[in-house]
């Protein structure tokens, strides 16, 4: 199967056609570009093969100052695409706050522009936007390029991302995330002293106060490649994503303190275990991380912790062994 993605130097696919649109926008895309603008063909085309028509706007917000930028974006988005350039360098973070404030339709997408979505994605998404979900994601590939993946047959089921699973990382990668405009804006968007990591501490965020939605099929792409952010600061990340577990554990394990801690530390330790095999041997942080392998669950197979925590984070009405009748009453008193 061939990607929608071309290969470097290869012409565009459907370079001529325009993004669909009809009435007021049900979907904003949003794209903070930073000169690349190669990269940002690819990620528009990827949504001008979408293979359903929704109200939809595209808008790159460019934080870079190469002309290519916008004249990629006026030969692939045509009249439907809008081109603003940030008067000042916003940065990362501001600009997807920039991104979140341009947006005018219910629900936002920030698509960077170095990923991209499968053709089905739209497909896949549109029809749960209807419930009461504060976001719906799908999951995503990763990799240097784009890989193929198997377009869902029917409707894929869906998951809910509840917030104690925040613990172990966010429900997915920056792509393919459609959150609800309204309720992004009232959070106040992405946090700027989280730094690299402001993605992950707001989608924890945002599933405290909206239930987040996870589609279980591929429909997004994550580039995985050098020079990227993460290669740059993953120090801060991993010492900020520690705190960020810290915080998460005693929020959602207020009676257990300890459990909470130690788990906080078991993912951390998988996160430096993570860094060291891609980066090589690193600072203090590191090191200091590594030593979490005395904590409590250390010796527990990583996979077994996960099952656990998902298991103990589903809602009590669910669980197997509470008969039908003894969980009546709480229902009845939800409604």
């Amino acid at each position: 199967m061939r990607c929608f993605a071309p290969r470097p130097g290869e012409a565009v696919p459907h370079a001529g056609r325009s993004f669909p649109q009809i009435g007021a926008p049900l979907i904003s895309i949003v794209i903070p570009a930073f000169d690349r603008p190669h990269l940002l063909a690819q990620a528009l085309s990827s949504i001008v093969e979408q293979t359903v028509a929704v109200p939809l706007e595209v808008i790159v917000c460019d934080d870079g100052g190469l002309g290519e930028t916008r004249a990629v974006a006026q030969r692939l988005g045509g009249p439907h695409c809008r081109y603003l350039r940030n008067p000042r360098p916003l940065g990362a973070v501001g600009n997807w706050n920039r991104c979140l404030k341009e947006a005018a339709g219910k629900w936002v997408m920030i698509l960077h522009e170095d990923d991209a979505l499968y053709p089905w994605y739209f497909e896949c998404v549109v029809p749960r936007l209807e419930g009461a979900a504060g976001a719906v994601c799908m999951r995503t590939s990763r990799g240097a390029v784009v890989p193929a993946a198997r377009r869902p047959k029917g409707t894929p089921a869906s998951l809910q991302y509840e917030p104690r699973l925040f613990l172990k990382s966010s429900m997915t990668p920056f792509p393919g995330v459609l959150m609800r405009r309204d309720l992004a804006i009232r959070l106040g968007g992405f946090d700027e002293r989280w730094g690299p990591i402001a993605d992950y501490e707001f989608w924890y965020r945002l599933a405290c106060a909206g239930r987040v939605e996870v589609v279980r099929a591929t429909g997004a792409f994550y580039r995985v490649a050098p020079g990227q952010w993460t290669e740059r600061t993953w120090c801060r990340m991993l010492r900020l994503s520690h705190l960020l577990r810290l915080r998460i554990a005693r929020e959602q394990f207020p009676a257990s303190p300890r459990v909470g801690r130690a788990l906080a530390r078991f993912f951390t330790l998988g996160n430096a275990r993570c860094y060291l095999s891609r980066f090589g041997a690193g600072p203090a942080d590191l090191v200091r991380c590594i030593s979490f392998r005395r904590c409590l669950f250390s010796r527990v197979p990583r996979g077994w912790v996960w099952r656990a925590l998902r298991f103990a984070s589903r809602p009590w009405d669910s669980h197997p062994w509470v008969e039908p009748d003894a969980r009546a009453p709480q229902i009845q008193q939800a409604r």
